[in-house]
């Protein structure tokens, strides 16, 4: 009996705990709906208010309890300073914001922009309107671009605005980091794979954007370290990432081993370093491999000298604009008197023969005349006989060299290019043999370049500084030969060193030569009578002036973004010339 009496108590204190527990799980009714309307509309009427703190903070009020998202954004609006347009889905969407503490009108757009996000909507600013779209919407239209893996502004973040941002992915596959990145970010932000340049193309709010940079960064990193390694027993190979494995070898095998052999030379005394061997390194030159021959404490420091070695270098490009000028000019005056008939030795500088108005028996040949400028003759009364020649001559002479020849290489590794011509020069001509019509002559020939050599070797130090040791040659063909005659070539070289800042403009050479030549053909003792004179001389001068000047121009390309901003630059600025060069010639 009392077993059954204990039972049905301990049954009866257990429906009693479970209907109780049931009436505190259960959820709490209203009491008074229209009580609650009314708390809700005392919160609103204070939403949004502005008030003017001690410190000169101007703050508003962020509390909104089941208020029209409408009205959110009526009250906005005026805080912001800024019309906005709401699409039609906006309507009959309801808003809860619980704020104890007021907001900073500085930060308003930015708790705007949160709350809609939160209802899956976006803004798109143009001009002095705000629009207010789905996300998906927003991000079609959204205005901002940007390129590489750059972090984003403090300020950007601040605005939180929709961008689009393309990302290059370096060592990992785009296709397999989109799953990834799609699990740790806001459904409404599109992520799209580029597989043909494996690239990523974000677009959302810039605090997203941020978010998902920050994680490829770190998924994505280049892979700037040490080469492969692999080790058989005291047998280490080394494959390198940017040295060559031949130069490196025979650097390591004029090195001491770096483990030094203690030996101990009498126990009362320390024990004093000895002095170790060479270390043994031979290059595998088609992996590109140093294979070192030592014990794993000795590979161990051995590896440490050659991560440093192998470390990557910068790179150079070199812009050169070589412009050399050559100016000659020539005045020649005077007049010739002939005083006998039948020779050239009539006229005292030889114009009789330049002009070959005279044949070489003597006679008159009217219609010849090799003189250049201006010439006069002067007849023998009562006869076609020339007993004077007046000439005037100036002639002014420019020959321009331009060329822009462009190179790239690697920190302190030099650098040639050559742009020219090989012209031939006759070294000797002999007969061959025969006689008479049959004779045959044979030529032998050697070309020699022309046109522009440069050779360099940069070094870069930490501070960017670059000191060029240059090299710089224009050779060219001074002047056309004559029959059976070789060219005369111009040659201007300048050899230097110098440092340039990067990016800097600097130029080398200058005037480099100015030939200044007179020469005086006159009659003896009428030459000299002053004024009177002139009609018995002939004054020749002429003035050569050579300028060589070398503009350098170096850019350092430190990594993949410059490179092909750079190499962007100049396919744009060759379109460019080729769409001009084809206007001129339409």
């Amino acid at each position: 009996m009392t077993k059954k009496i204990t039972l049905f108590l301990s049954l009866f204190v257990f429906i009693l705990h479970s209907q109780l527990f049931s009436q505190a799980a259960a959820p709490t009714t209203p009491a008074d709906p229209a009580k609650e309307s009314e708390e809700d509309k005392k919160h609103n009427d204070t939403a949004g208010r502005l008030s003017k703190e001690k410190d000169g903070n101007v703050m508003f009020t962020a509390d909104w309890r089941n208020a029209e998202l409408k009205d959110f954004l009526k009250g906005m609006s005026g805080i912001v300073k800024k019309n906005i347009l709401v699409d039609d889905s906006v309507k009959g969407r309801k808003i809860t914001i619980i704020s104890q503490k007021k907001v900073n009108v500085k930060d308003a757009y930015s708790f705007m922009k949160s709350v809609l996000e939160s209802q899956g909507f976006g803004l798109v600013e143009e001009n002095d309107i705000i629009k207010v779209v789905r996300t998906k919407d927003a991000l079609a239209k959204s205005g901002i671009v940007r390129i590489g893996r750059e972090p984003i502004s403090e300020d950007e973040l601040k605005s939180n605005k929709i961008i689009t941002q393309v990302v290059p992915i370096y060592q990992a596959n785009a296709g397999e980091l989109e799953p990834l990145l799609k699990r740790v970010t806001s459904p409404d932000t599109d992520i799209i794979v580029y597989r043909l340049t494996n690239t990523l193309v974000l677009s959302g709010s810039s605090s997203d954007i941020s978010k998902l940079l920050k994680l490829i960064e770190r998924l994505d990193q280049r892979n700037d370290g040490p080469g492969a390694v692999a080790s058989a027993g005291d047998i280490h190979i080394y494959t390198l990432e940017y040295n060559e494995a031949e130069k490196l070898a025979a650097v390591l095998t004029k090195l001491d081993n770096p483990v030094v052999e203690m030996k101990i030379v009498d126990p009362s005394k320390p024990a004093t370093a000895a002095k170790g061997e060479k270390i043994k390194a031979v290059a595998h030159k088609d992996s590109n491999s140093v294979i070192v021959t030592a014990t794993k404490e000795e590979w161990n420091e051995i590896q440490r000298i050659v991560k440093i070695l192998d470390l990557p270098r910068k790179q150079i490009l070199l812009e050169v604009l070589i412009v050399e000028l050559t100016s000659n000019d020539l005045n020649d005056f005077g007049i010739d008197w002939r005083f006998r008939q039948t020779a050239f030795g009539q006229f005292n500088s030889g114009l009789g023969a330049q002009s070959g108005i005279l044949s070489k028996d003597g006679k008159l040949n009217p219609n010849a005349n090799t003189l250049t400028g201006f010439s006069l003759g002067f007849l023998k009364p009562g006869s076609p006989q020339i007993i004077g020649i007046l000439n005037a001559n100036a002639t002014n002479e420019n020959f321009n060299v331009l060329s822009a020849p462009q190179i790239l290489t690697v920190d302190n590794q030099e650098a040639e290019i050559n742009v020219g011509q090989d012209v031939p020069v006759r070294t000797q001509s002999r007969n061959a043999g025969g006689g008479g019509s049959q004779a045959v002559t044979v030529d032998n020939f050697e070309y020699r370049p022309t046109g522009i050599k440069l050779k360099f070797t940069p070094h870069i130090n930490k501070n960017d500084k670059i000191t060029l040791e240059l090299y710089q040659e224009v050779k060219n063909i001074a002047g056309l030969p004559e029959q059976g005659g070789n060219p005369i070539f111009n040659k201007r070289d300048i050899k230097t060193t110098i440092t340039v800042d990067n990016t800097q403009t600097i130029v080398i050479g200058g005037l480099i030569s100015n030939d200044k030549q007179k020469r005086l053909t006159k009659i003896p003792v009428l030459g000299d009578i002053p004024i009177l004179g002139n009609f018995f001389r002939r004054v020749t001068s002429k003035i050569n002036r050579t300028n060589l000047m070398v503009f350098l121009t170096p850019h350092i390309l430190d990594n993949r973004a410059k490179a092909d901003r750079m190499t962007i630059e100049k396919r744009m600025e060759q379109e460019k010339n080729e769409e001009e060069r084809e206007k001129k010639l339409r």
